[in-house]
């Protein structure tokens, strides 16, 4: 069984929280409020029977909703630290207090395992057979540091009896990918493998032009998300378990059965999938990051679905046959292609697109692909065109990120059309991005004159 808790980055809501959370009777007094490097959690007296509950979210608390800041629901073990200690400690403190008392290391007293396991994280997770730590699971304790500096063997001897602890084969440290401009292909650059065969060297050839054998060997993480299966392989690619949210909103969304939607940063399919389930017709995809590609096609086929790749330079040929229509079209390219290829594909076959919905989900900001997206909603048959656009905005900027966005898109959209309308209809927040910041998706309508 496990404990939910509430955690957010901001200290100036903690308290609030709290007295909410207990006008309700969700408060759990005796694990009370434990500070860690992501912020602070807020225990509850609500429990989960997994470790990653992936249906839950802040909406099963009411008494939260209305919290103007990020708020995120995560789950942690209900096994004891020790006798008459009342705090709940998450499987990975547990683990690793079991595995270092196996160890039997002279210097570590029962005083400094203590000590150690109070200073791990709580948020943990377990993909398949891969573990991902957090970035500031280890390297912020002294007393293990010191234990690994002093033993050059220790580090091997820990992970690997860490890893049969959880029944894991490989683990990793997380590290959040740049946020410069340059990481275009949002590669997790900084992630520190500690356990396990994650696969060849990498080098500037496996990163832009990896080949089958490289895709072969390369360690494959997976998960399970509103009951659609994704994969991803770690060293090269990123996967945002806080997505979950707006993939299931895409899974409600109105005028998506049978149309065509187009998703310019597919990624590993992220939200690609959603569209699919949904009941579209087609989903046409631009994607660079060949690894994210290769996710993509391999979580498509795993889900049933039939999927196409249609690389930089080669002709994309429309199937006659019905039967053998792919639901999904990707594009090994950079999403400026996008309004060629679907203009190319139209006159050459003579139909018009029903697209629907444009999805725009990168970040810190999408801006680049409005011009593309507004264009496209101009080729469509539709009179309607939904575009979805992500971003990352201030707590208190929201408001007018929306009225902004809504008026460039507004002179895109006449440049391309003149006489048509945008109008805001929607602004999801997601979740928290960072201290202060907050990943969102705005949802406008493009309606033709």
């Amino acid at each position: 069984m496990h404990v939910l808790a509430i955690q957010t980055p901001d200290r100036q809501i903690v308290k609030a929280c709290k007295t909410a959370l207990e006008k309700c009777g969700h408060f759990d007094k005796q694990r009370g409020i434990d500070k860690e490097d992501n912020g602070f959690l807020i225990f509850t007296t609500k429990t989960s029977e997994v470790v990653n509950p992936e249906g839950i979210t802040i909406a099963d608390f009411p008494e939260l909703v209305d919290f103007k800041t990020s708020l995120e629901v995560i789950a942690v073990s209900d096994r004891h630290e020790s006798a008459g200690n009342v705090r709940s400690p998450s499987g990975l403190k547990y683990a690793v207090r079991s595995v270092l008392e196996t160890l039997a290391i002279p210097s570590l007293s029962t005083v400094t395992l203590d000590r150690i396991q109070r200073q791990l994280p709580h948020r943990y997770y377990i993909y398949d057979k891969f573990l991902l730590l957090s970035s500031s699971s280890f390297e912020n304790i002294p007393e293990w540091q010191s234990v690994a500096q002093d033993d050059l063997t220790f580090a091997n001897q820990f992970y690997k009896l860490l890893a049969d602890k959880l029944g894991v084969t490989h683990i990793a440290l997380n590290s959040p990918i740049s946020g410069n401009d340059e990481n275009v292909m949002r590669k997790p650059t900084s992630l520190v493998c500690l356990y396990g065969d994650f696969g060849l060297e990498m080098s500037r050839e496996s990163i832009l032009a990896p080949s089958r054998e490289h895709f072969l060997r390369e360690l494959w993480a997976s998960t399970w998300q509103n009951g659609i299966f994704q994969t991803w392989a770690p060293r090269y690619t990123m996967f945002s378990r806080g997505n979950i949210k707006e993939k299931a909103r895409l899974l409600k969304l109105e005028n998506v059965t049978n149309k065509t939607i187009v998703d310019l940063y597919a990624g590993i399919g992220y939200f690609t999938f959603s569209y699919s389930k949904r009941g579209a017709s087609l989903v046409l995809c631009w994607e660079i990051n060949p690894w994210s590609v290769e996710g993509l096609l391999r979580g498509a086929k795993a889900n049933g679905w039939k999927v196409r790749l249609v690389q930089h330079g080669e002709e994309w040929i429309i199937e006659s046959n019905k039967d053998a229509v792919p639901n999904i079209v990707v594009f090994l390219e950079d999403n400026k292609y996008a309004i060629s290829r679907i203009k190319s594909a139209a006159d050459k076959h003579r139909i018009k697109y029903n697209i629907s919905h444009i999805n725009m989900g990168l970040l810190p900001s999408s801006e680049h692909s409005w011009p593309i997206a507004t264009e496209l909603a101009s080729l469509s048959s539709e009179d309607n065109v939904a575009l979805h656009v992500h971003a990352n905005a201030g707590f208190s900027a929201v408001d007018r990120w929306s009225r902004t966005t809504e008026l460039e898109l507004l002179h895109l959209a006449c440049k391309s059309r003149p006489g048509s309308s945008v109008t805001v209809t929607h602004v999801e927040k997601i979740k928290s991005f960072a201290p202060g910041v907050m990943h969102i998706c705005g949802d406008f309508s493009v309606t033709k004159a």
